[in-house]
């Protein structure tokens, strides 16, 4: 399966070099990115992979099956055109796109080439956590969901990455709750089962700024131990960046089901928990800290209690792999394309969804004002 890459960064040779293992005929043939920081990470794994200046000749000279898109956001949307219009199979790393009009021409798109073509990268739709909380969901024990919260919180030298990187401004990354929080608020999203009616939002930038820079160069063991490549930027607290480092949204759905969320780029303790209330019982966790908890809201027994955590390698800052979910994306990516699972987890439709969201949290937040999404879901519902 010739495939062709373009935004060779390290997340897409991780990811690549994971998919190999399940998809060994997976041949890695072309590549179009002026920095390709992460092609040193492939040396291990074999490769016929040239150097092409464009999309355009490599996806002319390669007889492609199969576009794998980590490019900067803000060129997905050309880039998934470009393989869906030459009969390609495409994967998207999330955010699939990142502006409203993006979101309803790639609509369009999938309409017009088919939902199967279009594989999307949101990763905790395949997390162990996911796919037990769906077995719950589906055998009824929380019963009807009526409230969430959660959060993803990171840690400062990870924080500092975003404002170094060229995700610090939004031309390119479409803005922190796109980039980062959209595999969060799909997975929500398919908890509840809808989509969000209405959203508030507040938030903004008060940790990574001047006057909380430290003297010189103390503590660049923390703030400058993830390096950044395309577009970077030297000093977290002084950069360019435009994007949040904390903001809290809320989120209401059809039957007045409520969701809280609240993301921080700067908390020491790491954790992306969660906590689902159901008429019946409730479902809590944490991905990064491995813990899954179903108590029964009538009897308070804690009916399952799951240790799901993922182990960290000597040396490593930050759960690896998406707390395992990369590696079960991987295979069930491997699976599909083979032709042995007809359909994954999570496809174009629910990423268009999500990212919607998140730019209407972001409006919100700008504006201070309430969002009512039923137009925006009116207008995409037309293009499908």
């Amino acid at each position: 399966m010739k495939t062709g890459i373009v935004g060779l960064g390290l997340r897409a040779a991780n990811v690549l070099k994971m998919l190999i293992e399940d998809l060994p005929e997976l041949d890695l043939v072309g590549y179009v990115d002026p920095d390709p920081c992460g092609l040193s990470l492939l040396d291990n794994v074999p490769h016929n992979l040239i150097r092409f200046n464009s999309l355009e000749e490599m996806i002319e000279k390669c007889n492609l099956d199969l576009l794998w898109v980590a490019s900067p956001n803000h060129l997905h949307l050309e880039h998934i055109k470009s393989g869906l219009e030459a009969g390609l199979k495409v994967f998207s790393e999330k955010p699939i796109v990142t502006t409203k009009e993006d979101s309803f021409s790639l609509a369009k798109l999938i309409k017009k080439y088919g939902e199967s073509q279009l594989i999307v990268g949101l990763v905790l739709r395949y997390s162990v956590h996911m796919r037990e909380l769906r077995r719950i969901l589906d055998a009824g024990t929380l019963g009807n969901i009526t409230s969430l919260e959660a959060n993803e919180h990171i840690a400062p030298f990870h924080g500092s990455f975003f404002m170094r990187d060229w995700r610090r401004l939004e031309k390119y990354s479409g803005g922190f709750m796109l980039e980062k929080c959209c595999h969060d608020i799909d997975l929500y999203n398919s908890i509840v089962g809808d989509r969000p009616s209405r959203v508030i939002s507040f938030g903004g930038r008060n940790n990574f700024i001047p006057s909380e820079a430290p003297a010189g160069d103390e503590h660049d063991d923390v703030y400058q131990i993830k390096k950044s490549y395309w577009e970077s930027a030297d000093d977290p607290f002084r950069s360019d960046a435009d994007i949040i480092d904390h903001q809290n949204a809320l989120l209401e759905y059809p039957g007045n089901v409520s969701f809280s969320f609240h993301t921080s780029i700067n908390v020491p303790d790491e954790q992306r928990r969660f906590c689902i209330i159901g008429s019946r019982g409730m479902a809590e966790g944490d991905f990064g800290r491995g813990g899954l908890k179903i108590t029964d809201a009538r009897t308070g027994e804690c009916l399952e209690d799951h240790d799901f955590t993922v182990s960290i390698a000597p040396g490593e800052v930050n759960y690896p792999a998406h707390y395992g979910a990369d590696k079960l994306m991987c295979e069930d990516i491997a699976s599909f394309l083979k032709g042995d699972l007809k359909s994954l987890p999570v496809g174009p439709k629910e990423a268009i969804t999500a990212g919607l969201v998140a730019l209407a949290i972001d409006e919100s937040m700008v504006s201070g004002q309430v969002v009512d999404m039923t137009e925006t879901w009116k207008e995409l519902d037309s293009l499908y």
